[in-house]
């Protein structure tokens, strides 16, 4: 099983002004770095919590391997982001997964905070039982989670990322080349400042995943601009 199944955290060193840019303002760069950093460990103590996969962390920038040595990230193989854009950059995971033996492989990102290693489990189970894809959809027309069972090179490049096209353009693709596919239920993704009064509200409704670093940095940053 081990083999079988390989999980891929796509993340950033949480530098300011080279994280949720688009999150400033309101929040400063700084702000915004911090932030990204909850997210970014929380998706991980949810990923770690996993048993019977194999986890990579494809990090950036190249000099940002510090970042990730310690927990929740040690239970993850380091591997350097690959250059180009968001499909490029997940089609290297991909193949680099694949190429070790892996049968199935999801890729996932920091912007989610409703993203559970149950729904992690359920995305595998779709992939084992019954289709050649599965994608979480995203309020915004993307998506928080791609799988695989096989490299799928044409699927995610020259894609127009950060568009509300991204996943019909890919679902259109995965029909073109005969690829049937899943769909999780839709979450939001934390992209803007918009998005922050979002995640308050959810917070509240929804206990779990626990998500504690998101929460506590909500609790502690009671900005005006996304109450």
């Amino acid at each position: 099983m081990r083999g079988d199944n390989a999980l891929i955290l796509l993340g950033k060193a949480p530098a300011p002004g080279k994280v949720k840019t688009r999150m400033c303002p309101p929040l400063s760069p700084r702000g915004a770095a911090d932030f990204y950093a909850c997210l970014l460990a929380d998706v991980a103590a949810e990923a770690a919590a996993l048993r019977g996969i194999r986890r990579y962390l494809f990090y950036a920038p190249p000099g940002g391997k510090a970042y990730f040595l310690a927990a929740p990230y040690s239970r993850f193989l380091l591997r350097e982001q690959a250059v180009g854009d968001l499909g490029e950059r997940m089609t290297h995971a991909a193949e680099d997964a694949f190429a070790g033996g892996a049968r199935r492989v999801i890729l996932i990102g920091a912007d989610c905070p409703a993203l559970s290693a149950a729904r992690i489990r359920s995305a595998f189970g779709e992939l084992a039982y019954a289709a050649d894809a599965v994608f979480g959809p995203a309020g915004d027309g993307g998506f928080y989670l791609a799988g695989l069972n096989g490299p799928a090179p044409s699927l995610f490049r020259g894609i127009e990322w950060s568009t509300p096209t991204v996943l019909a353009s890919v679902l259109s693709r995965c029909r073109k080349a005969g690829m049937t596919y899943a769909l999780l239920p839709v979450e939001s993704d934390m992209d803007t400042g918009v998005d922050l009064a979002g995640l308050r509200r959810w917070a509240r409704a929804h206990p779990r995943p626990p998500c504690l670093r998101t929460r506590r940095w909500i609790n502690a940053n009671p900005h005006r601009a996304y109450l």
